[in-house]
């Protein structure tokens, strides 16, 4: 017997652990963004070790050897990753119940970690810094004789986190030493990241895990696209090739992609999904942005957000989108859960009304006992896709037929629905590429776009002075014009634009002589202006978990609140009185605001804050036995804050020449108004253009 079995046997003789040995594979990697062409045959070649010793590659890659590391990697480095400290576990390292065993047959070196496999915590990694926004390669030697659970769990400085973590299960080496890769991409969000291994069951006595040799890289984008279309590969084959009314509703999104629309100095383009934990499972949105590099190369750098609850339905995401994506203002939303026809409808209106984003709505997979019937595939919880399809027709939404084309694959491949969920109802690694692979199916430019860009979004010249039915521009006072732009170092030279939206940008350009000007916006200075925003409605729960299981303490909540009247910016507090639904309003400057309950319309008695109990999810619930449960109780908290999205000074001093952007305001009422522009004499401002944003919404 090797000396890893002797010791795992003499380690369960003495401990009688129950636990077994953990692999890592399958990592469900968030992977990434800026991606462009797929690797040439030889970039695979170079990140991948022989083929005899290969034996899987794609976004998990197992081989009986190290993976080479190509010459232009980053090595990141982690500390304590080779278990060579003496048989002491590395200090940062968790290593569960386990402990480091000093062997000759370590797959490296003298040393690995060992851990008898319980349920619960089994190998955690420390915390680690890399490259946000660009892809990653984690490796390490594991032996293992059975299935775990597995995560890559990103650290960030957000109030509001909007990446998520990554859960890929680990898979049984059938207790043979193998290598285990995961590509990855780092959101560009987070700053730190590490890696951790459970047991969720409970497993029979004398199982272990062994780990040794993690090592942590950059990896090329042409290394993560390979990898990508390699993990497709094991896949039956499905055709996903754009149809001709693709992409139909996302005219303003190619214009930005194209660089034909969009504010200059590559600013990112933003999607924010919101949704269930079906949104969840879709991971980071990689395939989306390596479909919007690979056919649209000069599309700028590209942010994928999210935030979603346990079964969030449209009818309380559409509070999210309120609350706190609006103020993102965001250039795509998609939204990938259920819910009624009346939530989408609500929620695809808070959308339209607020911002210019261009919006996708897939329809939803296929559960585990799922049956293709025409019944099955046309009507999901009671909702009739065609209606679906409808609301989204009527908002302008690109609406992905997303069940329809998974029941003919399926089909086609003569597979089951439970192909492509990982438990009853959550989709799996076949899945998440499928329903990709419909999505990004839409990312595509038709012969015609069912609406224009400039109906939503437009650059504003001031040289000469623009003038439409929308916008018209007037300069007074010492400007002089040249190449394309105005300049002054004069006082009082002023720049009056009457302009049709809800936002409105500046851009022109800095430096070391830059001076200052004010902005006027309806007659008022800007800071004074009425454009305000809220942040998540953060919550703190006084007892944790309360007699309502399974959502989180920020789906047992209110998910929005409206802004009324005679807004000072401020933070807001919502604090329970009681375990049935009774609730008290304070503001930071206002005090006490008043007193409202869960089942309720509330206007505060200020009139700046209201709280539908529409938005409110699982505040009061009646059960079949009539009984009520609150899903609050006294004691809980829930803190957002209120603030002005208006500056009432720009500066154009910066230490070398740079090009500026400045958002003036936003979150306006849509519709006309007059923003007045006056020089302070106080060194050279230069001004390019104006951009105007337009919401399509009523």
């Amino acid at each position: 017997m090797g000396t890893l079995r002797k010791v795992l046997h003499r380690l369960s003789r003495r401990a009688g652990f129950a636990c077994h040995v953990v692999a890592v594979l399958g990592l469900e990697i968030a992977l990434g963004c800026l991606l462009s062409t797929l690797a040439s045959a030889s970039a695979v070649r170079a990140a991948e070790p022989p083929d005899e010793s290969l034996q899987r590659r794609g976004l998990r890659c197992v081989s009986r050897a190290d993976f080479p590391v190509p010459a232009e990697a980053r090595i990141i480095p982690l500390s304590g990753a080779d278990f060579e400290t003496g048989g002491q576990t590395p200090s940062g390292w968790g290593l569960g119940s386990g402990r480091v065993v000093v062997a000759a047959d370590a797959p490296q070196g003298r040393a690995y970690g060992c851990v008898p496999v319980r349920q619960g915590l089994l190998v955690i990694t420390p915390h680690v810094s890399g490259v946000p926004g660009a892809p990653h390669f984690l490796s390490f030697w594991l032996n293992s004789s059975t299935d775990c659970w597995a995560a890559i769990e990103f650290g960030s400085d957000e109030q509001l986190r909007t990446a998520g973590d990554h859960y890929p299960g680990t898979p049984s080496t059938g207790n043979q030493w193998r290598r285990v890769g995961y590509y990855f991409w780092w959101p560009i969000q987070c700053q730190t990241v590490r890696f951790h291994i459970r047991c969720q069951a409970e497993i029979p006595d004398g199982e272990f895990l062994a780990v040794d040799d993690f090592r942590l890289r950059t990896a090329s984008e042409a290394e993560m696209s390979a990898a990508y279309e390699a993990e497709r590969a094991h896949l039956p084959p499905y055709d996903v090739t754009p149809r001709p009314d693709d992409g139909r509703n996302l005219a303003l999104s190619v214009a930005k992609w194209e660089g034909r629309a969009g504010l200059p100095g590559n600013k990112p383009f933003l999607i924010w999904a919101v949704g269930s934990s079906w949104t969840n499972f879709q991971g980071d949105g990689y395939p989306l942005i390596r479909a919007i590099r690979e056919r649209f190369p000069h599309a700028p750098p590209i942010i994928y957000k999210k935030h979603a609850g346990s079964g969030t339905p449209w009818d309380f995401a559409r509070g999210w989108v309120r609350q706190f994506v609006v103020a993102e203002q965001p250039d795509l939303v998609l939204t990938y859960t259920n819910g009624s026809l009346d939530g989408l409808d609500a929620l695809l209106t808070e959308v339209r009304r607020h911002t210019t984003a261009d919006v996708i709505v897939p329809s939803l997979h296929f559960f585990q006992h799922s049956q293709l019937t025409p019944q099955e595939i046309e009507v999901f919880e009671g909702v009739p896709i065609d209606k679906v399809r409808e609301v989204c027709r009527r908002h302008g939404a690109e609406f992905v037929d997303n069940r329809r084309e998974l029941a003919q694959y399926l089909q086609q491949a003569g597979l089951e629905p439970a192909a492509l969920v990982g438990d009853p109802v959550h989709q799996n690694q076949h899945g998440r590429i499928r329903i990709w692979d419909n999505i990004c199916r839409h990312v595509a430019k038709p012969d015609a776009f069912n609406d224009a860009p400039e109906s939503r979004e437009r650059r504003i010249a001031v040289v000469p002075p623009a003038s439409s039915y929308t916008e018209q521009v007037t300069a007074s006072g010492p400007w002089t014009a040249t190449d394309g732009r105005l300049h002054t170092d004069q006082k009082d030279a002023r720049l009056t634009v009457r302009f049709t939206g809800n936002r409105i940008d500046l851009l022109g350009r800095k430096g070391p002589s830059g001076g200052t000007l004010r902005v006027l916006l309806d007659g008022v200075p800007a800071d004074q202006a009425p454009a305000f925003a809220t942040t998540f409605i953060r919550p703190k729960p006084a007892v944790w978990p309360r007699e309502l299981k399974g959502p989180g303490p920020g789906d047992v909540a209110p998910h929005a609140v409206e802004l009324r009247t005679g807004i000072v910016p401020q933070t807001w507090t919502i604090t329970m009185t009681s375990d049935a639904g009774d609730y008290r309003l304070e503001g930071s400057a206002t005090g006490f605001d008043g007193e409202g309950h869960v089942a309720q319309l509330f206007l505060s008695r200020s009139g700046q804050i209201a709280i539908d109990p529409k938005l409110w999810r699982h505040a009061r619930t009646e059960r079949k036995d009539s009984s009520v449960v609150y899903g609050n109780g006294t004691g809980d908290t829930f803190a957002f804050d209120v603030y002005r999205c208006a500056t009432g000074t720009v500066s154009f001093r910066s230490e070398q020449p740079e090009p500026l952007c400045q958002p003036l305001v936003q979150n306006l009422t849509n519709g006309p108004h007059t923003l007045e522009i006056i020089s302070n004499g106080d060194g050279d401002v230069s001004i390019e253009a104006l951009y105007v944003f337009q919401p399509p919404g009523e």
